[in-house]
């Protein structure tokens, strides 16, 4: 796989991939990633996984920038064919009403589409999170059919309720807490998606979501059971079984 090293600073070099959105890449980075903190590589402090770059911060005094390099081409090189074949899913009930997704007919419109026709579009896809950012939970998800696709707002929102799904070009996330924001909004999940409380977050980078429509009538309840605490995500491993 075709890749190049860029030094920030003095303590920090990102690895560029190629510039797009593509599954197989983004796992070969967050795979990267992850060993170089759980093998303990010397002088690594910190990783930023995204898209298509991995950032590295390290310490100076432990390893050099060349030193890292070398380690971390012998990683790419062990990990292109280790990648994982599981596929973890996190099922997330989501209204898709016009209460909760004001940009709803908008998205619609611009897909030359019904509402409904939206709304089965957007939730027979499983996302896969690509990275996570912006907020604390805000899971970067792709990629949604293209017809349905549409731009960011031009002028973005002041305050966007938390739990509220959205819409940015072939991108498709939830806003875990309440935010300003532009993306387009076509429904919400009664789900609480960040607590500051207990901050472990019910989904991570490498997994997938997969939007499950619901009516109003059972948001409000699963709202209810979810601030109970009686509430759980159905999570599927892909060729096994679910929690249920």
């Amino acid at each position: 796989m075709d890749y190049s090293y860029f030094q920030i600073s003095e303590q920090a070099l990102e690895v560029v991939f190629p510039e797009q959105i593509d599954v197989q890449e983004n796992k070969l980075i967050q795979l990267v990633a992850r060993k170089l903190i759980e093998e303990k590589a010397v002088g690594v402090i910190g990783v930023i996984p995204a898209y298509h770059t991995l950032t590295v911060n390290f310490d100076y005094d432990l390893t050099s920038y060349h030193d890292l390099i070398d380690e971390i081409d012998t990683l790419i090189e062990t990990s292109d064919s280790e990648q994982s074949t599981e596929k973890t899913i996190v099922e997330l009930p989501v209204c898709y009403d016009r209460e909760f997704g004001p940009d709803l007919d908008d998205v619609a419109n611009f897909a030359s589409i019904s509402v409904d026709e939206l709304i089965k579009l957007h939730s027979s896809t499983d996302y896969f999170i690509y990275m996570m950012g912006f907020l604390p939970g805000f899971a970067y998800m792709g990629s949604v059919p293209e017809n349905i696709a549409m731009p960011r707002l031009e002028v973005p929102r002041k305050k966007i309720a938390p739990g509220s799904v959205g819409i940015a070009g072939a991108q498709t996330g939830m806003y875990p807490v309440e935010s300003p924001g532009g993306w387009r909004l076509i429904g919400r999940t009664p789900v609480k998606l960040y607590d500051v409380t207990d901050p472990v977050l019910k989904y991570k980078s490498g997994d997938y979501i997969r939007f499950k429509p619901i009516t109003k009538d059972e948001y409000f309840a699963i709202q209810a059971q979810d601030e109970a605490g009686e509430f759980q995500l159905n999570v599927i491993k892909e060729g096994g079984e679910s929690n249920d």
